[in-house]
């Protein structure tokens, strides 16, 4: 199964758990598992929250669409934005390939919008999996900008492009390991309502108009470089996933790190558990526990 409108780093830990599949694998057609809806949450320590409930349908033997909706709550260090969140995704996949293409909104009234939309195209072969990721993402926010003058109102926008890759190998019948890097060529604008100069050294000043500074909401960050590496050991039904994450925040804004430990567990015929639990730092809001939990009903 699949979410849409995620990073490189949600896709591969979802690829690495869904090689246990809800179907039989002997005679399922390739969009087996894209029936389904999930609902999932997760939170940190510094009060950032994230929920996300999604519907996925597979269309004919090859294909899928997908929509969801949420709202995310960053921190006061981040920003302290609510913005809602609206998901979309149609897949088409074969017996060795599959195109994905998805899309998401955030808004927060004037204070805050951004859209990403991304491709992804994978190939599979074995229980292995390498895959090509190419995002765009346009962002405005509204804020303070920070000087030795003091503070002003600003606007940021965030716009450009990102090219990522990312893959799973099958190491034995129960252990996968996976990775993913992304490179975000990503440009940034501020304009200030006063007769301001913005800071010195890049955007430090606007981290709380860039926001997103915690693990929770990473994909609200601008991040110019990310990487993850992880691996999956499979029991009967359970899967267990642990994983290092790390993103360079855009404009020398300091680096998002995260550990993560999560499980998915198989409770009963269709039903999917996976709870999760982790620590990370960011910027703004220092060092946080974060955990996760989401259900899962797949036919």
């Amino acid at each position: 199964m699949n979410i849409p409108a995620r990073t490189p780093h949600a896709t591969i830990v979802l690829l690495a758990l869904a090689t246990a599949p809800m179907a039989h694998a002997d005679t399922a057609p390739p969009n087996a598992g894209m029936g389904f809806v999930s609902i999932g949450g997760q939170a940190d320590s510094q009060h950032s929250q994230q929920a996300l409930a999604t519907l996925s349908l597979p269309v004919g033997r090859h294909a899928w669409v997908q929509a969801g909706a949420g709202q995310s709550r960053d921190s006061q260090q981040a920003g302290g934005r609510r913005p809602g969140v609206v998901t979309g995704a149609v897949g088409m996949a074969g017996s060795s390939a599959q195109l994905t293409l998805n899309a998401a909104h955030r808004a927060d009234g004037g204070k805050y919008r951004q859209t990403d939309v991304g491709s992804s195209l994978d190939w599979k072969q074995g229980g292995n999996v390498v895959g090509v990721d190419v995002t765009h993402r346009n962002s405005l926010a509204t804020g303070t900008v920070t000087s030795s003058a003091g503070t002003s109102p600003a606007r940021v926008r965030v716009a450009g492009t990102g090219l990522g890759l990312h893959g799973t190998l099958q190491a034995s019948e129960r252990v996968s390991v996976y990775g993913a890097v992304a490179r975000n060529h990503y440009k940034s604008r501020t304009a200030t309502t006063e007769s301001t100069t913005p800071p010195p050294g890049g955007l430090l000043g606007l981290a709380p108009v860039l926001g997103a500074s915690s693990i929770v909401n990473r994909d609200e960050a601008a991040l110019t470089r990310n990487a993850l590496v992880g691996a999956t050991y499979r029991f009967d039904k359970v899967a267990v996933s642990g994983e290092v994450a790390s993103g360079q925040v855009l404009d020398n804004g300091g680096t998002l790190r995260s550990v993560e430990l999560k499980a998915a567990i198989d409770v009963a015929p269709g039903w999917r558990v996976a709870p999760g639990i982790g620590r990370g730092s960011s910027p703004q809001a220092g060092h946080a526990t974060f955990a996760s939990l989401s259900a899962t009903y797949g036919w």
